[in-house]
């Protein structure tokens, strides 16, 4: 119901509402394992936002449409597609805009895999330090557990086992 929905929001030029049901069926698309109809709404709704004026409201709604097309293109792209770092990149600078955002871990985390996975080791590695402390700031339980898994694997590739076997 939400793609025909935003179908219909789109054609009638009621922007906002079309953006807003283009990400609410590429949540449906991806909770049935739908990637890539996911991600063609994801675009489409990146597409239509901008055209609307910048505010902090579109401002967070790219956002939330950045993350998700992100974590979409992980799987359906690969690891360090251009798309994937684009999609991030884009997150963060996004999330710069808010204050203690809870999207924090997840872009950064989304980074860090990025560029590990091109090779990028020095930038992987700064990126897994600021997952462990925004992890050990939140006290979360998963938080951690992603950080010290990020920060493990980037200390052996680094060539660092002990302090790697350490994190893990």
């Amino acid at each position: 119901i939400a793609a025909t929905l935003a179908v219909h929001f789109e054609v009638g030029r009621e922007t906002k509402r079309a953006v807003q049901y283009h990400g609410q069926a590429a949540q449906v698309a991806l909770q049935r394992s739908a990637l890539h109809e996911a991600m063609t709404h994801l675009e489409k709704g990146l597409a239509l936002l901008a055209t609307l004026p910048d505010t902090p409201e579109r401002a967070q709604q790219e956002l939330s449409l950045q993350l998700t097309l992100g974590a979409a293109s992980l799987a359906v792209k690969g690891l360090g597609a251009v798309e994937v770092g684009h999609a991030f990149a884009r997150a963060r600078e996004l999330n710069r805009q808010f204050e203690d955002s809870p999207q924090n871990f997840p872009i950064l985390i989304g980074l860090c895999v990025f560029y590990l996975s091109r090779a990028e080791l020095q930038t992987s590695f700064t990126l897994a330090q600021q997952c462990l402390r925004l992890a050990e700031q939140t006290a979360d339980p998963g938080l951690l557990v992603a950080a010290h898994q990020s920060m493990g694997t980037n200390l052996e590739t680094l060539g660092a086992l002990s302090p790697a076997r350490d994190h893990y």
